[in-house]
């Protein structure tokens, strides 16, 4: 009797075990209130988190990137590469949602709708010896600063150009880039964010391979419809894109991890001070810290104004934080907490 009872007790303790839910050896994220699954979206086994997400008040759509490493900068060989490019081994430590393409002007307006915010174009944020406005396209291709210019009205001299509610919001200053993230609890991507989720996994000058011209498709640049265009546009790309100037967001085929415009469009600003040499390897994500006032902010991904050499996964552009033009935007991180 005494050994059928230990055995029932086992069958039971059993059955109770496989009743309860079972809890994964992988750390299991949690969706913050302010945000919605994308429709259609599948789950990541890793967090258990969906892999695209909208962020309800702003509109903005993100798409979940993985932990894991990769080489930043460029080799020695790389052409056109700039020498505040060596490269080092970097480790991004935790998951992050990364919008799946850069903030546009729709999404701006219901920033500025709610905080009746002024851009700095707007509110006239000094800029060397400038104020009010912001440089803006002159009809033959040159830049002149414009004392209209701002995210409300892109290209003032230009008379074909009309404001869309999908096209990347534009004039924007790293200043003003920051007050958005802020306010609806997004943060500017790091250096190694964005580079990293540029790349998604590759390791050649363009996140497509080797060679610019293979790019036709990926991204709205410096090409022969630039050229049509103005007349001062220097080197551009041997092909058309079908946009002079910015266009709306999505246009073109995205990296393998989702991710739209990475290339082209508008240069996007990022949260680092920029510093001539990276860290040593081994370095996590965060950004780089140090007297803005001397170095300036960094923006990456190149624009619809440039050729092959801003356009490469590693390339670096480094501005003021007060510094705005008609092809400067940004995009948005949301962090996972650990």
């Amino acid at each position: 009797m005494k050994h059928r009872m230990t055995f029932l007790g086992l069958l039971f303790l059993a059955v109770v075990m496989f009743a309860l839910p079972q809890v994964s050896t992988q750390q299991q994220g949690r969706l913050p209130d302010a945000y919605i699954a994308a429709p259609g979206t599948a789950t990541d086994a890793a967090t258990g988190l969906p892999k695209r997400v909208i962020h309800k008040l702003s509109g903005v759509v993100l798409v979940l990137i993985p932990a894991g490493e990769f080489v930043m900068g460029s080799p020695k060989s790389e052409a056109n590469r700039l020498n505040s490019e060596d490269q080092h081994r970097r480790v991004i430590r935790q998951p992050f949602y990364l919008g799946e393409t850069e903030v546009t002007v729709a999404q701006f307006r219901r920033f500025v709708t709610v905080t009746r915010y002024k851009t700095d174009a707007e509110a006239g944020t000094p800029l060397d010896r400038f104020t009010v406005g912001s440089f803006a396209a002159e009809p033959h291709g040159d830049r002149e600063w414009s004392l209209v210019a701002s995210w409300r009205n892109p290209f003032p001299n230009l008379k074909e150009y009309r404001v869309r509610d999908n096209h990347p919001v534009i004039h924007v200053s790293w200043n003003d880039a920051k007050r958005f993230a802020e306010h609806f609890g997004f943060q500017l991507p790091t250096e190694a964010q964005w580079e990293y989720a540029a790349r998604a996994g590759t390791q050649t000058s363009y996140f497509w391979g080797e060679k610019a011209e293979d790019g036709f498709g990926f991204g709205n640049v410096k090409d022969e419809r630039t050229r049509r265009r103005f007349k001062d546009v220097g080197q551009t790309l041997p092909f058309d894109d079908g946009a002079a100037l910015i266009t709306q967001v999505g246009s073109y085929r995205p990296n393998a991890w989702g991710l739209y415009d990475m290339v082209g469009n508008v240069l996007e600003w990022v949260e680092d001070v920029f510093v001539r040499c990276y860290p040593g390897d081994g370095a996590d994500e965060s950004a780089m810290t140090a007297d803005a006032s001397q170095s300036g902010r960094v923006l990456r991904g190149g624009s619809w104004l440039d050729s092959p050499m801003h356009t490469r996964s590693a390339a670096r552009v480094t501005m003021t934080a007060a510094a705005r033009r008609d092809f400067i935007g940004f995009r948005v991180v949301k962090r996972i907490e650990p």
